[in-house]
């Protein structure tokens, strides 16, 4: 039994020996054949890098000289544009002796003019008196003025205390800026136009018409007569006259 055991035991190891042997010829084959190809490569390398350099060279050789540029025509075109240039004429000089002499007589004539040391007094005596007989003027006219107004009032009491015949009828826009009559429906650029042609500005006039003042007013209309009973500008116009940019009724 232990014969057979030491038996086997020295065939393990010279099995384990011989595998170790083996194996270490056949790494460094490898590694001598990976050296060689390696060098190989490199050494190919190295070829192909110098043929490639030696047919850039000769390309180089190859590239014909830059022949020199030919400005002669050029430098003949400069020199006659040259020689043009300085034969042309010069300018004859200006003679200004005439504008000098001119120039100082003006001198002379300024500095011959008198100045006084003081300056000459000036009679303000027509001017005062115009003044006085102006302010005393308008004193007298605000006297009667002052006394017209009472007379005005009473009259304007009276004529409002009978019936009016007549429409109120303006000679102008006298009481601000004219209403828009165009806000009434019915009334075009052309019938407003002839309303003011008749004296008419205001909302507040039309508001203020009466059967008769319409059959008045109606008759200076044209082709448009009939229209303020049939589209209500009396109506219209006293509700327009309320609103804020309505132009105020006077007061009497």
């Amino acid at each position: 039994m232990i014969y057979l055991l030491a038996k086997y035991t020295l065939l393990f190891v010279l099995t384990a020996l011989l595998g170790f042997v083996l194996g270490y010829w056949f790494s460094r084959r490898n590694i001598e054949d990976v050296t060689e190809s390696f060098e190989y490569l490199r050494k190919a390398n190295d070829r192909s890098d110098a043929t490639q350099w030696e047919r850039l060279w000769m390309h180089l050789h190859a590239t014909p000289t830059p022949k020199e540029t030919d400005l002669s025509s050029v430098y003949e075109r400069i020199d006659n544009v040259s020689s043009a240039i300085a034969d042309l004429p010069k300018p004859l000089p200006v003679n200004l002796e005439t504008v000098e002499k001119r120039l100082d007589s003006l001198g002379a004539m300024v500095h011959g003019i008198p100045v006084p040391l003081t300056p000459a007094p000036v009679d303000l005596g027509p001017i005062n008196h115009r003044l006085s007989a102006i302010e005393a003027g308008l004193a007298g006219l605000g006297k009667r003025l002052a006394e017209r107004r009472p007379v005005e009032s009473v009259l304007r009491n009276e004529s409002s205390n009978e019936t009016r015949n007549q429409p109120r009828i303006l000679k102008a826009a006298l009481y601000g800026t004219k209403d828009n009559l165009q806000s009434i429906s019915g009334i075009g650029p052309k019938l407003e136009g002839l309303l003011n042609q008749n004296g008419v500005f205001y909302f507040w006039q039309v508001a203020e018409w009466t059967k008769q003042d319409i059959d008045i007013i109606d008759e200076r209309l044209d082709v448009f007569q009939g229209r303020i009973e049939r589209d209500s500008w009396v109506s219209q116009a006293e509700q327009l006259k309320n609103q804020p940019g309505a132009a105020r009724v006077p007061a009497e």
